[in-house]
Formats: C-alpha cells, structure tokens, sequence
C-alpha cells in the first residue's frame, strides 16, 4: 500500500528534527544534569561565536548565560550582544532575557528556562526565512511576526514531547520533563504534532491550551480565557533597554544569514 503524501511529509521533517537536535539535546541534558557544575567558566568579556549572527540580546534582569555549544565556557548576558546558531541560553532562578532573531521573531525567556538556536535563517534574496529552537526546559513566549516582504517563512519549536510549527503567531510554551504545555494567544495559529505520533497534526487557534504528555498519544485541547492569557502574558513583559531595541522592525538592523543586509 503507498504512503500517504502527509505521512511522508511528516516522516522528512521528523528525520531532519533528529538529525538537527542530536548534539543539542545532549547538550542541554548536560547542563540540567550539571546546573552550573564547579568547573563551569562565566566570562564577563565576551568572545563571539561562529558565522554570521542570528539574533541580539534586547534586556536582561538577573543572571542569564550564553553558550557557544561548548558547555564549560559561558558568557554573561547583556544587552545587546550578538547571538550564533547554535547558542545555548540559560536564564537562573529570578532571571529573565529578551531578545530578537534575524527573521523578526522576539522571544521573551522565565526563570529558569534552557533554550538551543539550532537554526535562525534569513534570506533576502529569497524572500524567506527559517527558525527552529529546542526548549529543553522552563518558559519562553515567542511572538513570531514576519514581515511583508518575506513570501515564506518558517517558525519551529521542539521539547521533549512536542513539535509547535508557526508563520504568524504569539504563544507560549511550557517544558517539563515528559510534559509540554502551549498557550496561543490571540490572533495566532499553531500546528502542534506529539513526537510519540508524528503523523497527526493538531491544531490550535485563538486563546486555546495544549498540553502534551509522553505517555499520552493524544494531547488535551482546551479553551483559555482571554483573562487568564492577559496573566500569563504579564509574566513575561520586560521592555528592551533601548529604544534601538525595539520590537519595531525598523528599528533593530541585523544581518542575514546570507550576509545581505535587510533592507528597512
């Protein structure tokens, strides 16, 4: 019997997800596993990392780290530092990071939260652009809003149990070991697929709640009340500390990734 087209469509983009997350999800399982171990080097200077940068740091509160894929060295967060394919964010208990990738995406990262860049591309000449991001654990709301001038663009988060595919969304994702929560807020629209069964796309419109478990094929979808969103959202706002920080895209200039500069 032929498989269908959907099956394989799910199954390529399954395979490149492994091969994209194998280095980083036992990069992020180190660090949770050692949180910071004796031997760990928090620079204060920074040193840049490899290629072209994909993103910039808009505000920091508290004590939040990068890594350059290399886990015994890290360096302090501050505003306005480059980030590289590849980084690992950490922010510690009471810590909070903002911060804008090369394709317009902003994301916004709670306490205790571990993030990978895996992928951040923007090409002008194409018109397009592509990001996929691991969240191992902890909280991030991500408002992805790609500009006009970009034909097709792509916008991707995995945990441990869940795959969230968007274009033009605001939401929030919550990861657990075993478990991964998803709050799209208003005007967004979100393909979430449990990696324990790749081949079943779910989806999720306005102010609608996903919670996706590892021994449970079938996520739980329920409605959430613009009330109870607005509070979620307040958690997570923390104003860039510049206005050329801003979530203005005219505003923040960046490289792509094909080392064209966007034009404004």
């Amino acid at each position: 019997m032929p498989l269908s087209g959907k099956f394989c469509i799910q199954m390529t983009w399954l395979v490149s997800l492994l091969g994209l997350t194998a280095v980083a999800v036992a990069a992020e399982t180190s660090m949770s596993e050692r949180s910071l171990a004796a031997d760990t080097v928090i620079k204060d200077s920074f040193q840049a990392g490899t290629g072209l940068p994909v993103g910039k740091i808009q505000s920091v509160r508290g004590e939040s780290y990068i890594f350059h894929r290399d886990l015994s060295t890290g360096y302090r967060a501050k505003t306005g530092l480059p980030l590289y394919q590849g980084d690992i964010l950490h922010t510690r208990k009471n810590a909070r990071m903002l911060y804008r990738l090369v394709d317009g995406s902003s994301l916004a990262m709670a306490p205790g939260s571990v993030i990978t860049l895996l992928q951040s591309n923007l090409n002008s000449a194409r018109k397009s652009s592509e990001s996929f991001l691991a969240l191992k654990q902890g909280s991030v709301r991500f408002t992805v809003n790609p500009g006009p001038e970009l034909s097709a663009s792509e916008f991707k988060v995995e945990t441990d149990t869940a795959f969230v595919q968007a274009r033009k969304a605001d939401f929030i994702v919550n990861a657990d070991p075993g478990l991964t929560e998803i709050i799209n807020l208003e005007n967004s629209r979100l393909e979430v697929t449990n990696l324990a069964d790749p081949e079943e796309i779910h989806f999720l419109s306005d102010y609608q709640r996903a919670v996706v478990r590892l021994e449970s094929v079938f996520p739980l979808i329920e409605t959430v009340s613009p009330e109870d969103a607005e509070e979620l959202v307040s958690s997570f706002r923390l104003a860039p500390d510049n206005k050329l920080f801003t979530f203005s895209a005219s505003n923040y200039r960046a490289q792509d990734t094909t080392g064209v500069i966007p034009e404004e």
